[in-house]
């Protein structure tokens, strides 16, 4: 691949609303033409549900991305850990438009795997099962946590598989909460469901070459579990566990995804690919793409690799454009020559657009939904600071006129006050975004934020540090415990004094936006300028079971004259 004409952008969100949102809370209150009062056991939980998308529009042909069935399935772990025991497993149920599940009392900490958009059937061991409490129940008796992710699969995809999976259907969706135990007294905190399937597009932008369709995937996981507890892909899955997507037979007159004209050049936007997570170097999954260049028919093998030409491994929920920015030769006459051709890309430059992300983290009911950019503001500035700094951005689909203290932003925190919106009072019947400022008092180091909409709440905490000096520095820690996943910096091109690396602190090649798997990042700040400077990044972290942005806004002292 040329170097000079690849470019990777990263976007790995910590799966905010790209990705869906579940959140629920136990209650007592009595439901008309529900069925007769359950046993004194049962804890009764009202379940919200809301999907994201993967981040571009709903493709025509495509599955229903961002859909969620109103009544998942809850099973129930009672433990830490993947040793948790399973206990049971739970349909919610829906009454007058709401969703409910019941849940037998437990006394100490469990753990709670939601199965969303369920198939018709699950699968262990090679054998198929309806969805029911008994068999959950016959299949995970006296197993745990671990065996349960491990072993709950989707159904096998023939080979070769015809169609792309999941097209005009939903797709399923897991995530995994814990709660302290299962009682009246218990909220089951928010839940971020995650699709089990990646999402492939390919687009072409050079004039001398037409993008007409993808004619194979090769070497793609029949199967993929619902939940993925450890985060680590299978590797070395075998000719008996992999499947080809293609047409019709090996002749491959026809594409299994065919591209249409978009802005710019063709792409399969409206047809994208959906596969199960690959460790795609020992799978050895790749595509074989057709298309004209200057007048003849060829096929291309295309590698999933990133700019420096490393696999890049296909994971859940994460949406992959490869967009051809250059053909620089004839590929091949037909797609079994391609086949057997080195997976190096070698007449095709292209950059890869990887998006797991919403830019906000949401919540909702079934009325109306709430989102803000971050849910921690991190500042480095002089503790006698009289500036005004935008803490975190308000989104919200709400039309409902409440008294003021039901959609109001606040804080209780003496020396931090609320600038904008004026009075802290939300607007509603907008969908524009509302930016909430503050100002902080002398001394201030830290303090809360409270946003009320209705029966909906969100914390945001807000901390101040001391401004960086001219000499720069490293910062490691965005927020407490925090395990990393991605940061970016905010207009990169004039803040290239902030770069983001991994744990080791060594910069590679993407100082922008930065995807880690060890849940480790370090900010490094260069030496200062001649004068006050100041740049903002967004890190998103997973932090007690939940996925959380921060905004940390640094400021740095000028280089003293000499």
């Amino acid at each position: 691949m040329n170097e000079g004409m690849k470019l990777v952008n990263k976007y790995i969100f910590g799966l905010f609303a790209l990705l869906a949102l579940l959140s629920a809370c136990s209650i007592r209150e009595d439901v008309t033409n529900e069925p007769p009062t359950v046993a004194d056991t049962k804890v009764r939980f009202e379940l919200f549900t809301k999907a994201g998308t993967y981040g571009l529009p709903v493709s025509r042909a495509g599955a229903e991305e961002s859909t969620v069935d109103r009544q998942p399935w809850v099973l129930v772990f009672q433990g830490t850990g993947g040793t948790a025991n399973f206990v049971e497993a739970v349909r919610a149920e829906l009454y007058n438009n709401k969703t409910y599940v019941y849940l037998e009392k437990q006394a100490g900490t469990c753990q709670l795997l939601i199965l969303a958009n369920p198939p018709s059937q699950f699968y262990v061991n090679g054998t198929g099962y309806a969805y029911t409490s008994d068999n959950f129940a016959n299949v995970l008796g006296g197993r745990d946590l671990e065996y349960a992710c491990q072993n709950l699969l989707s159904e096998a995809l023939s080979n070769p598989r015809n169609t792309v999976p999941y097209v005009g259907q939903k797709l399923p969706m897991s995530d995994l909460v814990n709660v302290p135990k299962i009682d009246v007294s218990v909220t089951i905190p928010q839940i971020n469901l995650e699709r089990v399937v990646g999402k492939i597009i390919v687009r072409n932008t050079d004039p001398d070459f037409i993008l007409k369709g993808i004619a194979s995937v090769m070497n793609a996981p029949k199967q993929g579990m619902f939940y993925n507890l450890t985060g680590i892909l299978q590797q070395n899955l075998g000719t008996g566990n992999l499947v080809e997507y293609r047409e019709g037979d090996d002749m491959y007159d026809a594409d299994i995804v065919k591209a249409e004209n978009i802005v710019g050049g063709q792409g399969t936007d409206a047809s994208p690919l959906y596969l199960y997570e690959s460790h795609t170097q020992t799978n050895d999954t790749y595509l074989i793409i057709r298309g004209t260049y200057k007048g003849g028919t060829y096929f291309y093998k295309m590698a999933f690799v990133d700019d420096d030409l490393n696999v890049l491994s296909i994971l859940r929920n994460t949406e992959y454009v490869f967009t051809i920015t250059s053909v620089r030769g004839e590929g091949f006459a037909t797609a079994l020559d391609a086949m057997e051709s080195l997976a190096s890309n070698t007449n095709l430059d292209f950059s890869v657009l990887v998006r797991d992300d919403s830019s906000y983290e949401m919540m909702s009911n079934n009325e109306y939904y709430l989102g803000v950019s971050n849910s921690h503001f991190e500042v480095y500035t002089l503790a006698n600071s009289k500036d005004v700094y935008t803490a975190f951005t308000l989104i919200t689909d709400c039309k409902t006129e409440f008294p003021d203290r039901h959609m109001l932003i606040t804080s209780s925190e003496s020396g931090l006050d609320i600038i904008s919106p004026v009075g802290g009072i939300i607007p509603v019947n907008t969908t524009a975004p509302c930016n909430v400022e503050i100002k902080m008092a002398v001394g201030f180091t830290s303090g809360e934020i409270e946003v009320y909409l209705g029966n909906l709440r969100k914390i945001i905490t807000v901390t101040r540090k001391d401004r960086v000096g001219y000499r720069g520095t490293t910062i490691t820690e965005f927020i407490e415990n925090g395990y990393y996943i991605s940061a970016h910096v905010e207009d990169y091109n004039n803040h290239k004094w902030l770069q983001l690396a991994p744990g080791d602190g060594i910069v590679r090649n993407d100082p922008d936006f930065i995807y880690v798997d060890d849940g480790k990042i370090t900010l490094n700040v260069g030496r200062g300028s001649s004068s006050v400077r100041s740049g903002t990044i967004y890190v998103s972290a997973r932090k007690d079971n939940n996925t959380q942005r921060i905004k940390v806004h640094i400021s740095q002292t000028e280089v003293p004259p000499s």
